[in-house]
């Protein structure tokens, strides 16, 4: 799976709330049995604004104070949700927990 066929895809919990959508993809490198890197999904960021994050979700991230408010504002019902805990195998992904156990952008 690609991630353009991720972002942007319509997502909803266990039950049934619309939680936007797939808005970032997190991953980390891992080494193959060749000893080259590859990456692997961790999880995802799911929202409703379009607005990205770069980076200002993290409070060691330094910059405008204004401008890490207004992000960390407009992120404030964004979700990180751990990968085992997505189903993207239908036009809109599923969340396996509700909304309310998912981690908030400053936990993840």
């Amino acid at each position: 799976m690609r991630a353009g066929e991720l972002i942007g895809r319509p997502v909803r919990d266990v039950t049934g709330r619309d939680l936007g959508a797939i808005r970032e993809i997190r991953a980390e490198a891992s080494p193959r049995g060749d000893g080259m890197p590859q990456l692997v999904v961790r999880g995802v960021i799911v929202g409703r604004t379009r607005v990205r994050l770069f980076g200002y979700q993290r409070h060691d991230q330094r910059g405008p104070a204004s401008l890490v408010k207004l992000i960390r504002w407009l992120h404030r019902h964004s979700r990180y949700v751990p990968w085992e805990d997505i189903d993207v195998s239908g036009p809109e992904a599923r969340v396996r927990r509700p909304f309310a156990e998912l981690a908030p952008l400053d936990r993840s």
